[in-house]
């Protein structure tokens, strides 16, 4: 899960600032880019969860 989570996150950086994904990478230690990669780690990690409960959901569901 880590590589795609890290490039889903180098991705929607890269998107927000309408730059290729590896000036993100290479610019991922100054203040801004950490700020947006924490931005989207949290949104892409929250996203996730939610996806894992409605998952969790959908099998309770199936075996009734």
């Amino acid at each position: 899960m880590s590589d795609s989570f890290m490039g889903e996150v180098y991705f929607r950086v890269s998107q927000h600032l309408g730059i290729v994904i590896s000036e993100v990478i290479r610019k991922k230690f100054t203040p801004d880019m950490m700020l947006l990669i924490h931005k989207y780690s949290n949104i892409v990690r929250n996203e996730y969860k939610e996806y894992q409960k409605i998952q969790e959901e959908l099998n309770k569901n199936k075996f009734k």
